[in-house]
């Protein structure tokens, strides 16, 4: 059942603005999101998933990632290969290497 456009909250493209923002190669995280608006709207990581998780899929979602460099597990096949076509520093592991590709947002 399709219940027509969905109204997306301040926070909602507040958050959606910074992953845009987000360069090539790069990722920021949940909390660097969450930290960065804290003082407007509140909120903490799962916040920034949860909008991300609903809204995320028209902007580089893979460039917004947990904080040991992952994301969930049905999501990675697609995210490593952006990583890859980016050229984002990756880990042994296949996860980002957050301390070499994080870009904190002002």
């Amino acid at each position: 059942m399709d219940l027509g456009p969905v109204e997306l909250t301040d926070y909602d493209d507040a958050v959606l603005s910074i992953v845009e923002r987000v360069p090539r190669g790069r990722v920021t995280t949940y909390g660097a999101i969450a930290d960065a608006l804290h003082d407007v709207f509140g909120g903490g990581p799962r916040a920034a998933a949860r909008v991300m998780s609903q809204h995320g899929s028209n902007v580089a979602w893979w460039r917004c990632i947990r904080s040991d460099g992952t994301l969930p597990a049905w999501l990675l096949d697609e995210a490593r290969q952006a990583w890859l076509e980016e050229g984002t520093p990756l880990r042994p592991s296949g996860a980002v290497d957050v301390g070499r590709a994080l870009w904190v947002p002002s």
